[in-house]
């Protein structure tokens, strides 16, 4: 399954550094967005700083890899990119508790990975763990309605569609099929980190009870996890 190995780098084998395997792979599986938006001021629910509001969605997700493992002194690695593709978008409309005419909606789009990771074998399957850097784009969105339907609040509502950058942590298990076949269960946790967003951008009223006239932020975060099912080959290049 592998091909020749070619040594580069110090004679010494605690450091010597070995390219094996390039493979690659499409995988389907599920996906979940998890987020929270904070009420910094209490401007939506006045008079409460601080308030937070959690809101979720899962779907269909799928995409594709591809990696190059290698060893340093005898120890296996990995090193490995994918893109993700998902239909995911989650709301909630409790922002103001009370009239509920204010909603936060966040929808995912796609996320890239870059990982690296070790691996160890145990009989017929290898056992990983990776971690790296996440991309995602995500749309976050607040919408004010002001009691009426089919009138926005343009002033205190946004929409921001932004390329987000955070890390990312995985585990899998690959075992093999036929022939040069791999097939492999993978769980990964993005974490997007926070951003922040402004409503009341004219300043026309006070972000909560003594506050001063002027924009009133939102902090928005973003998390998605994936459970995905993969089958890979190796290829050369």
């Amino acid at each position: 399954m592998n091909g020749d190995p070619v040594k580069a780098g110090s004679e010494d084998a605690a450091f010597d550094f070995v390219w094996a395997e390039t493979y690659a792979g499409v995988f389907a599986g599920y996906g979940r967005m998890d987020n929270r938006i904070v009420d910094v001021d209490g401007f939506a629910n006045w008079g409460h700083p601080g308030s937070d509001f959690n809101y979720s969605d899962d779907g269909f997700a799928g995409g594709v890899l591809v990696g190059k493992k290698f060893e340093i002194g005898g120890v296996p690695f990995r090193i490995e990119f994918d893109g993700t593709l998902g239909d995911m978008s989650a709301e909630t409309n409790t922002l103001d508790p009370e009239s509920l005419d204010e909603t936060a909606k966040a929808e995912f789009r796609w996320s890239v990975t870059t990982r690296i990771g070790l691996e160890y074998t145990l009989e017929r399957a290898i056992v990983f763990t990776t971690g790296g850097l996440a991309i995602a784009r995500i749309a976050n969105s607040v919408t004010d309605i002001d009691f009426n339907p089919t009138c926005m609040d343009h002033d205190d509502s946004f929409r921001d569609s932004s390329t987000e950058i955070g890390w990312v942590i995985g585990v899998g298990v690959e075992t093999p099929l036929a022939d040069d076949w791999t097939l492999r269960l993978e769980g990964s946790y993005l974490d997007l980190g926070s951003s922040t967003y402004y409503v009341n951008r004219s300043g026309n009223n006070s972000c909560g009870p003594g506050n001063p006239r002027r924009p009133c932020p939102y902090h928005v975060e973003n998390r998605l996890g994936f459970v995905r099912l993969a089958i890979i080959s190796p290829f050369s290049w």
